[in-house]
C-alpha cells in the first residue's frame, strides 16, 4: 500500500476512535471498531488455517497417514455444534476433555509451579517487607472465607484489612493500565503532529 495512503488510512481511524471520547457513542467510532474486529478474527482464522488446519491435513493426514488426527480435528467441530439447539450437547464432549485432560497435565507435570509459589509466601518476619506480605496473604485469603462468618468479631478486622490490600493492589493495577494507555495516547499524538503535520516536537 501506498505510504501516504496508509498513512491518511492511519490518520482517519485514530480520528474515528478519539470520537468517542470528543463526542459520545458516534458511528465513526462503531466503523472503526467493527473494522478493528473483523481485521482481527479474519487474520486470527486465516493464520489458525495456514499454520495448523491445512498441515494438519495435508501433511500430517495426507502425506503421514496419522489418521488418529482426524479424532480431534471431530472433536474441533464438535465446538461449533452449541450454534444448533438439538445437537448442542455434543460441544460439552470437547469442552469437558479440555479442561480434565488440561487440568490432570498441569497438577501431573506441573506441581513445582504451585508448590513454589506457596513456598514463597512463607517467609521469615525479619524485614517489614516480609511481614506486610505476609499478613497481606493471611488477610485476603480470610476475606474469601465463605464457610465461616468473617462479619464480627476477629475475623472482621482481618477480613477488613484483606480488603485493604485487594483495594491497594486494584489500585495499583488500574494506574499500570491508565499508564499503559497514556503511552499510546501519547504515541498517536506524536504521529499526528510529526507524520502528519510534519511538526518539529
Amino acid at each position: 500500500m501506498n505510504a501516504t495512503v496508509s498513512m491518511w488510512l492511519e490518520l482517519f481511524f485514530t480520528i474515528c476512535i478519539f470520537s468517542l471520547l470528543l463526542y459520545k457513542d458516534n458511528k465513526l467510532f462503531r466503523f472503526a471498531e467493527i473494522v478493528l474486529v473483523g481485521i482481527t478474527a479474519a487474520n486470527g482464522i486465516v493464520m489458525t488455517f495456514d499454520n495448523y488446519i491445512k498441515p494438519t491435513i495435508v501433511t500430517d493426514i495426507g502425506v503421514d497417514h496419522k489418521f488418529w488426527y482426524i479424532i480431534p480435528i471431530i472433536m474441533g467441530l464438535f465446538m461449533y455444534t452449541r450454534f444448533f439447539g438439538q445437537i448442542g450437547w455434543l460441544s460439552r464432549i470437547p469442552m469437558g476433555l479440555w479442561l480434565g485432560v488440561g487440568a490432570g497435565y498441569i497438577l501431573a507435570r506441573q506441581p513445582a509451579v504451585f508448590f513454589s509459589q506457596i513456598r514463597a509466601s512463607f517467609l521469615s518476619l525479619n524485614t517489614v517487607n516480609n511481614v506486610i506480605f505476609v499478613v497481606g496473604i493471611l488477610s485476603v485469603i480470610v476475606y474469601f472465607f465463605f464457610t465461616v462468618d468473617t462479619g464480627k468479631g476477629p475475623l472482621k478486622v482481618v477480613s477488613e484489612v484483606g480488603k485493604v490490600f485487594l483495594l491497594v493492589t486494584f489500585g495499583a493495577a488500574f494506574a499500570n493500565t491508565v499508564a499503559s494507555r497514556v503511552s499510546v495516547l501519547l504515541g498517536r499524538m506524536q504521529f499526528i503532529l510529526q507524520d502528519v503535520f510534519k511538526l518539529g516536537v
